[in-house]
C-alpha cells in the first residue's frame, strides 16, 4: 500500500509542475525618474511562438504598492490589434522579477511569429516610470527566452489611454533604446526540461485507472482471506 500511496503522489506532484516562467523585461531599482502619464511602449518580435501568463508593470517603490491605476496590454503592431485583455494594477501585490515589478495572470495566450509592443498607461508622480533619458541607469534587464524574442525599441505618446504608440521621437539609438523605459511587463510560459516531462492527461487517466484496479484486488484479497 506504501508503495501505490508513492507512486500516486509522485504523479500529482509531476502534474502540478508543468510550467516554469520567464519574465520578458525585469527593472531592477532606481529607476523611476520620471512621471509620464501617457503610452510607454516596449517593441520586440516573437521569433517563435510564445504563450504568454502574466501581464506586469514596473513599481518603483518596490512596495507592491500602485497608487491609482496603471493599465497594460500587448498589441500586434502590424495589425493594429489587441492580442492579449487589457489588465488594471491598483491596490497591492507581491513584488516579482528583481523586486521592482508586479504581476496579474491571465488566460493564456500565443503569440505567432511577429512585431509586437506591451504597452503601459497611468504612471505619475505617486507610480513614477524610468526612462533612459531622464536619469535612470540601465532600464529593464531583457529576457529573450533563449531566442524567441527579439526586443527592437520603444515607443510612447501623451494619450492618457492605451492606444499603440508608433514613435520613440529623442529616445536613445539602437540597441539601447530596447530598455528606453520601465513600464509594461510580461511572463511567458518555458518549456520543460526533457528529463522531467509531464504526463498527457490521457496518460494520468490510465495510470490512475490501474492504481485504483490495483487497489481493489489487494483489499479483496485481504478480505477473501
Amino acid at each position: 500500500m506504501r508503495k501505490i500511496i508513492f507512486v500516486i503522489s509522485t504523479v500529482l506532484l509531476i502534474s502540478h509542475t508543468s510550467y516554469a516562467s520567464t519574465i520578458s523585461y525585469s527593472d531592477p531599482a532606481g529607476q523611476g525618474t520620471q512621471d509620464w502619464e501617457g503610452n510607454l511602449a516596449l517593441t520586440f518580435n516573437v521569433v517563435s511562438p510564445v504563450i504568454v501568463t502574466d501581464l506586469g508593470v514596473f513599481n518603483a517603490s518596490g512596495s507592491g504598492d500602485i497608487i491609482g491605476s496603471i493599465q497594460v496590454v500587448i498589441y500586434d503592431t502590424s495589425l493594429k490589434t489587441l492580442v492579449t485583455p487589457v489588465v488594471t494594477f491598483s491596490g497591492s501585490y507581491t513584488p516579482e522579477a528583481l523586486g521592482f515589478d508586479v504581476f496579474q495572470p491571465i488566460a493564456p495566450v500565443t503569440l505567432a511569429p511577429g512585431s509586437y509592443e506591451v504597452d503601459a498607461v497611468g504612471f505619475g508622480a505617486a507610480n513614477p516610470n524610468g526612462n533612459l533619458n531622464t536619469g535612470s541607469t540601465t532600464g529593464p534587464v531583457m529576457n529573450n527566452d533563449t531566442g524567441s524574442l527579439m526586443f527592437t525599441g520603444a515607443a510612447y505618446d501623451s494619450s492618457t489611454t492605451l492606444d499603440d504608440p508608433t514613435l520613440c521621437f529623442t529616445c536613445q539609438l539602437p540597441p539601447s533604446q530596447s530598455s528606453q523605459f520601465d513600464a509594461g511587463t510580461f511572463e511567458i510560459a518555458t518549456t520543460l526540461p526533457a528529463e522531467s516531462p509531464v504526463p498527457e492527461p490521457a496518460s494520468i487517466m490510465l495510470l490512475g485507472t490501474g492504481i485504483v484496479t490495483l487497489i481493489g484486488r489487494r483489499f479483496r484479497r485481504r478480505h477473501q482471506r
